[in-house]
């Protein structure tokens, strides 16, 4: 086991070991960005979702006219015939 052909190849395996476990500690950050990442982009996915689902809801009120005659009587605009009282 002292025949220098050994010490050269245990040291090329252990070199090969560190790398490898340098790598896959890499490979372990990425994962761990990677599903950081995702969980964003899944946070940022279901806001939009909420945001279509409200301005949905917002153009079919839209399309009401009570809800319209509210939205302009909030405004302060009164119909023609009528009268503006202060209180």
């Amino acid at each position: 086991m002292d025949r220098p052909i050994y010490r050269i190849l245990h040291l090329i395996f252990a070199l090969g070991l560190a790398h490898a476990l340098f790598l896959l500690g890499q490979e372990g950050v990425r994962a761990y960005e990677l599903a950081r990442e995702r969980a964003r982009l899944e946070e940022a996915l279901r806001q939009a979702g909420a945001r279509v689902a409200r301005l949905e809801a917002e153009m079919k009120a839209a399309k009401d006219p009570a809800y319209l005659e509210a939205l302009v009587r909030r405004l302060g605009f009164v119909r023609q015939e009528e009268i503006l009282r202060r209180r």
